[in-house]
């Protein structure tokens, strides 16, 4: 079974190997497809349509935008609310602006279900911007983004420009409103008209810019936020922090000459143990944690679950929830499962037993491994439906 199946869909007919390899944070990519229907999956036209019959959207849900310039959420908000006022936003998108719903992927459940499924294989964390331009239109300016970002078309067409790289990978402190002055835009080095089905990958750090002709146009902006190299030496640096001696006081203006000296002597040394003592995959868990942490929960057929937890038999059968990212520690008395941000804890001789949970296949309860009762596994399957981990498949009778 190919369990990176989102991330193939996505890229093909590329393979995954090639695009890490060739394009990912390197080049663009362009694919064109000739398969209008290939993102309803994702989210067409009725969507967006349920989207705005809801009346109660907070304006943190929404921009809009023209020629680059942002409204102002109370030109479009109810008077003294932060709701939307949808009679106003269809005004404005036929006056010419770009209605932007912000991380899609948190109000259009398909577009949620997707990008949970991206994120599981891609352990990065995901956001997804849709873009609604009317015809002739332009919404933002020449800009370059700080994450790579796939384009995924989806309803009408739009040109895109992509130009030159000014800033290498740039980390979220190079915002370009801050730097455009400083470059001179050239001549695209790219120009495409994306039609529905068709997809463009964009790496961090690209200028870029797009516009509408004689058609509408709706797409899918999807952003890439994994961690970076850097991010690492703050791991570091909260390690350091846990010893005594990097938490002294800097030298001040008051010490001699030959203090500073010594600090900067000593620092060095204690910087170099640090390093020479570094476990990168130490470093890597802290982060993945932190990842962990941040991922929304799992909650399809949950409410389901919970109203009939409690008929929970030797014979259900049970799963692991698809998506969910986990960590197992264990030390000489305990084992731990970290799980969005939970962590529950047992004695080490339910590692067992967990480990049977940490299976992509169902399993029937009485089949849970370990040393536990018929009642204890009972419980300890109901624990973890309850908290999310787990999903129930069949009830089943315990005949």
């Amino acid at each position: 079974m190919n369990t990176n199946y989102k991330i193939t869909s996505l890229i093909y007919p590329y393979t995954v190997e090639e695009f890490f390899k060739t394009y990912y944070e390197k080049e663009y990519l362009y694919i064109p497809r000739n398969q209008p229907d290939y993102y309803d999956a994702l989210i067409n036209v009725d969507d967006i349509d349920l989207f705005f019959q809801n009346k109660t959207i907070p304006s943190s849900q929404l921009r809009v935008a023209s020629q680059g310039d942002e409204l102002l959420a109370y030109k479009w908000t109810h008077k003294n609310s932060s709701i939307a006022n949808n009679d106003t936003l269809f005004s404005l998108f036929n006056q010419g602006n770009t209605l932007i719903i912000n991380a899609g992927d948190r109000s259009i459940p398909k577009l949620m279900n997707y990008c949970s499924d991206l994120e599981s294989e891609l352990k990065i964390k995901l956001q997804t911007n849709i873009y609604i331009t009317p015809y002739n239109a332009q919404g933002l300016e020449s800009h370059y983004d700080r994450h790579d970002v796939f384009i995924l078309q989806t309803i009408g067409s739009k040109i895109w420009r992509l130009y030159n790289t000014p800033v290498e990978l740039p980390s979220q402190k190079f915002h370009y409103s801050k730097y455009k002055d400083k470059f001179e835009l050239e001549q695209p080095k790219f120009e495409v008209e994306l039609k529905p089905g068709d997809l463009l990958y964009i790496p961090r750090g690209m200028v870029h810019d797009a516009s509408t002709t004689n058609t509408a146009s709706v797409h899918i902006t999807l952003g890439l936020y994994p961690n970076s190299w850097f991010e690492l030496l703050e791991e570091l640096a909260d390690l350091a922090e846990d010893k005594a001696e990097f938490r002294k006081a800097l030298p001040n203006a008051l010490m001699s000459e030959n203090s500073q000296q010594e600090f900067k002597q000593e620092f060095h040394k204690l910087v170099q143990e640090l390093i020479d003592n570094l476990n990168v995959d130490h470093l890597i868990s802290r982060k993945f944690e932190e990842y962990i942490t941040n991922k929304r929960s799992e909650d399809q057929n949950r409410f389901k679950d919970c109203i009939q937890v409690n008929k929970l038999n030797l014979n259900s059968v049970l799963s692991r929830r698809e998506n969910i990212s986990f960590k197992i520690d264990k030390d000489k008395e305990k084992v731990s499962v970290k799980f969005y941000t939970k962590t529950l804890v047992f004695p080490l001789f339910f590692l067992l037993s967990i480990n049977t949970f940490l299976q992509s296949k169902p399993f029937r309860v009485k089949d849970i491994n370990g040393f536990l009762s018929n009642e204890e596994k009972i419980k300890l399957a109901t624990k973890f439906v309850q908290e999310g981990f787990l999903k129930i498949e069949y009830i089943n009778s315990e005949n």
